[in-house]
């Protein structure tokens, strides 16, 4: 790993700028405020500024951020993509606090942002904002006289510049994060989004009603299971059971920055008459199990035919009308 890090220090692509932030700076408000457009990864939105970065502007929620300035004509960025960034990316893919991300200039030469995003090993897709204009280079650009790509800058979570370097390995890129989080201290470490609801019932039609809560961040995926095979992405769903019972329903959420929440979950009994109008397995409405049962529940899986009574075919009432429900129904026309 040393070989390779002396060996592109001495390729570094130099170009004259006068970068505006030093280590120990502050960055100013209006360039905190300056989006970008996401065109590479996950982000709470299609853009990204450094204000979003920052916990006393976005509700409290506080950001270690490092950020690798590159351009696609750079050959040791294109290395320092492949070799650098993806390892960062996967080290610190479950830290909400923490946002590592390209700065990438003149796209389509000869990269495209997605073809960028595909030169490194990592296995999170890496988060890689456009910047026509080579804002980062003029802001953090590394290091003397000549700027040069790529460069590297960390930034804690008051916006202050932490320290900044050219091509770093990423040992070196971990371990600033690293300390960077052990001074933010509590700040940088966030309450993770909690699940509650609550309901109403009526017959075996459920109203889900999300009481969900985060403290720094906002939810803004939902995803519940009722407990006999169906699921739903709403924040308030609805949801009618085929039969009365006792189920198992459970809602998981995640916030803007992709942080999991803390599952909630509870038993609900239903006591109500079926609303299929025929008991279950009982396709043909005839108030007898028997082979017309199979017949039709067999031609409504290969999608040939619906019998009057499609509701009643989820035997074992998983949610999927399958082979196991045929069997079922040939075990009750059996036992009897």
């Amino acid at each position: 790993m040393t070989k390779t890090f002396t060996f592109f220090i001495s390729l570094l692509c130099g170009v004259m700028f006068s970068a505006e932030y030093d280590v120990g700076d502050t960055v100013d408000l209006d360039d905190q405020d300056q989006r970008f457009t996401v065109c590479n990864g996950e982000h709470f939105g299609n853009d990204l500024s450094l204000a979003d970065l920052n916990g006393d502007l976005n509700g409290g929620h506080y950001f270690v951020t490092w950020i690798d300035v590159s351009a696609t004509w750079c050959p040791p960025c294109v290395q320092m993509a492949e070799s650098v960034t993806g390892v960062v990316e996967d080290e610190w893919a479950d830290n909400p606090n923490v946002v590592p991300f390209t700065s990438l200039s003149d796209l389509n030469q000869p990269y495209s942002c997605a073809q960028w995003g595909n030169l490194g090993s990592g296995s999170n897709e890496p988060l890689i904002v456009h910047d026509p204009s080579y804002k980062f280079m003029g802001w953090f650009g590394c290091c003397g006289a000549t700027e040069g790509w790529p460069s590297t800058v960390f930034i804690n979570q008051d916006m202050e510049v932490v320290y900044k370097g050219n091509y770093m390995n990423y040992m070196e890129v971990n371990y600033i994060i690293e300390q960077m989080l052990d001074d933010c201290g509590d700040d940088c470490i966030s309450p993770p989004p909690m699940a509650l609801f609550t309901y109403e019932i009526d017959a075996l039609t459920v109203s889900f009603i999300d009481l969900s809560v985060s403290e720094t961040s906002t939810i803004v995926d939902w995803h519940w299971d009722f407990g006999d095979g169906s699921t739903s992405q709403e924040q308030f769903p609805v949801h009618t059971y085929s039969t009365a019972g006792t189920f198992y329903v459970t809602l998981d959420v995640s916030d803007q920055y992709g942080a999991d929440g803390l599952q909630y979950w509870e038993y609900i009994t239903l006591e109500g008459e079926s609303s299929c109008g025929s008991d279950a397995g009982d396709v043909t409405g005839d108030g007898t199990l028997n082979i017309l049962d199979i017949v039709q529940v067999a031609n409504y899986i290969l999608g040939t035919s619906t019998p009057a009574y499609a509701c009643a075919a989820d035997m074992n009432a998983d949610g999927n009308v399958n082979i196991l429900d045929i069997v079922q129904i040939a075990n009750a026309i059996l036992d009897n």
